[in-house]
């Protein structure tokens, strides 16, 4: 079984989705997780991806893994290939398995998640588990 997940989330409905079954698999096998943010590394398109409601997509998986006694860290990184940021972090954190939605929001910011689940697949030696809606 997975001992420690890596969970990206743009905040994204399709996203959310997938940090709660996410974190309800972690909770059924024990596993730890780090959900992580990816924004981007350009300077103007950071400040918008960091609007007030991206402040707290971290916060709201921390809060929601506490909820279900999973041990849950945070992070977020700044990154100009989100897929890369995911997978190197996977890795850095010693993660076995990536699980994220198989897209995430539309425009602008589909380019932090769901445009790079296939890259994410691609690159990834560590499994990925894709969520998708409906």
């Amino acid at each position: 079984m997975f001992r420690h997940i890596l969970i990206p989330s743009d905040g994204s409905a399709a996203s959310q989705l997938a940090v709660n079954a996410a974190l309800r698999m972690a909770r059924e096998s024990g596993a730890r997780v780090t959900a992580v943010h990816v924004l981007p590394e350009e300077p103007a398109l950071a400040s918008v991806a960091a609007a007030p409601t991206e402040n707290t997509i971290l916060a709201d998986i921390a809060r929601q893994a506490h909820t279900l006694n999973v041990d849950c860290t945070t992070l977020e990184v700044h990154a100009e290939q989100p897929h890369s940021a995911i997978v190197s972090t996977a890795l850095q954190r010693n993660c076995d398995l990536i699980a994220m939605a198989s897209r995430g929001r539309s425009g602008l910011a589909s380019l932090m998640l769901g445009s790079q689940t296939q890259k994410v697949l691609t690159h990834s030696k560590i499994p990925v588990l894709v969520f998708r809606e409906g």
